[in-house]
């Protein structure tokens, strides 16, 4: 049967929105304090507003950070950040409460917005984001960055304070920032019900200064790191009065909206000294119903060359050696990942996060000497805060790679996930090994109690 293909068919039905349909851009203060100033522990809570329909995609936090070095020793001390995205790395925590129950509670958020920034945004991306991210800086005296130029390595990090000639005192500096915020209810396939949930708030937890900031000199004492003009930003729309019934229609029969989401949850294991030759397996209890995607990082302490501490990721499986996961007891991949191949297994990190094929827009923004040099334990080259150790190990385990399908991944509900490794040299010291987990997320909103139930 003949059809005219669709860029001729002009009878299409277009949709209209109703008249009094209305958008607002609204800004959330705290509402529990304006200025924060702690070595870490400090929440942060914003209370979103019990209206309209919230769209996922524009939540952005955004502030201004302080830097003092007045109590970083000496008056010539060099401070960076930690490689990372400096805009995020003073987050620890994200948690999301609705009706005043828990649904959801990110850790390790700073060290996940990194991994993220490295793995799924390409360098013209990054380059094009580093106001809003806080890359960069210069190497002036109390240089807050302004003049710095975006290029392949500086776009990871931050340089604070990069010391005084002579005794010169150190100079405070702030610089802004504006990040998208990551949770369930910004990763929604579907725009959010406000005015059908208990109170929604966005709670956040600072993270110890010593975690993000370091002090070259080897001075252990730190600036004084100060959040002020702290906002949550984003788009609510309302359709009118006369669209409540119409949402409420949609709800299935036990009353339930369902919005599909998708989420991280990050977990860690202690990494003993490795020897070469020697099989490790390391157990995560991590239940979730469908897996999309895994990402393994050893912290730099395992390579007395790093500087990043758990901001680097270092190849703990050696030169030579081999990863893999099980998931239900089924292996992925079925062959161990050889790092003797690295570009197989950045191959597989590329496909954790997109189509193989899909070259033209690889989002990947690691460098060849960051990826297999710098991370290697078979060398001595040092991380730097711009140029950290990445390498990171990642798998797909959806069952079908498709935004069309949903709850696709693999399950872990019945056995924990499991890590084996291979290394075919000895690490130099104890360190973290990180999973990160990609995971599918149906949101069930109750239009009647205004309860929210997630199942993941």
């Amino acid at each position: 049967m003949a059809a005219l293909p669709k860029e001729v068919q002009y009878n299409k039905p277009m949709a209209s929105l109703p008249a009094e349909t209305s958008s607002m851009n609204v800004n959330v203060r705290p509402s529990n304090g304006q200025v924060f100033q702690r070595d870490g522990g400090d929440i942060i809570q914003f209370d979103l507003p019990a209206h309209s329909f919230l769209v996922p995609s524009s939540l952005v936090i955004r502030g201004l950070i302080t830097i003092d070095p007045s109590t970083a020793t000496p008056t010539s001390c060099e401070l960076f950040t930690k490689a990372g995205v400096p805009g995020a790395q003073w987050i620890q925590r994200v948690e999301t409460i609705v009706g005043g129950s828990l649904v959801e509670s990110v850790n390790d958020y700073g060290r996940l917005y990194s991994m993220l920034s490295q793995t799924n945004i390409d360098y013209a991306t990054k380059a094009g984001l580093q106001t809003e991210f806080a890359f960069g800086g210069n190497n002036d005296k109390g240089g807050d960055g302004a003049s710095a130029v975006p290029t392949f390595n500086n776009l990871n990090g931050r340089i604070l304070q990069k010391g005084a000639a002579g005794a010169e005192a150190a100079v405070s500096a702030s610089f802004p920032f504006a990040i998208p915020l990551g949770c369930l209810l910004s990763s929604c396939s579907e725009l959010i019900p406000l005015g059908h949930m208990g109170g929604v708030r966005i709670q956040l937890t600072t993270d110890q200064v010593a975690n993000y900031i370091r002090n070259k000199t080897g001075a252990t004492a730190l600036p004084i790191v100060k959040l002020t003009e702290l906002e949550l930003n984003f788009d609510l729309v309302d359709f009118g009065g006369a669209m409540d019934a119409v949402v409420r229609s949609m709800a299935n029969a036990d009353g339930d909206l369902v919005l599909k989401s998708q989420g991280w949850n990050v977990s860690n294991v202690n990494l003993p000294i490795q020897v070469a030759g020697s099989q490790s397996e390391f157990v995560y209890n991590v239940r979730l119903s469908s897996i999309k995607s895994l990402v393994l990082q050893g912290t730099g302490q395992a390579k007395s060359e790093m500087v990043n501490d758990l901001y680097d990721a270092v190849a703990v499986a050696g030169d030579t050696g081999s990863t893999q996961f099980f998931i239900a007891n089924k292996a992925y991949p079925q062959t161990p990942l050889r790092e003797s191949n690295n570009a197989a297994v950045m191959s597989s990190l590329r496909q954790a996060f997109g189509e193989a094929h899909d070259i033209y827009h690889s989002n990947i923004a690691i460098s060849n000497k960051s990826y297999a040099e710098i991370p290697s334990m078979g060398n001595a080259t040092v991380s730097t805060h711009d140029e950290p150790a990445a390498h990171f190990v990642g798998m797909n385990t959806e069952k079908l790679s498709t935004n069309s399908v949903m709850m696709s991944g693999e399950s872990s509900q019945l056995t924990p996930i499991n890590v084996r490794l291979n290394p075919s040299q000895p690490t130099d010291a104890a360190a973290t090994l990180t999973l990160y987990c990609c995971y599918d997320a149906l949101i069930g909103i109750n239009v009647n109690s205004r309860q929210i139930q997630v199942r993941v």
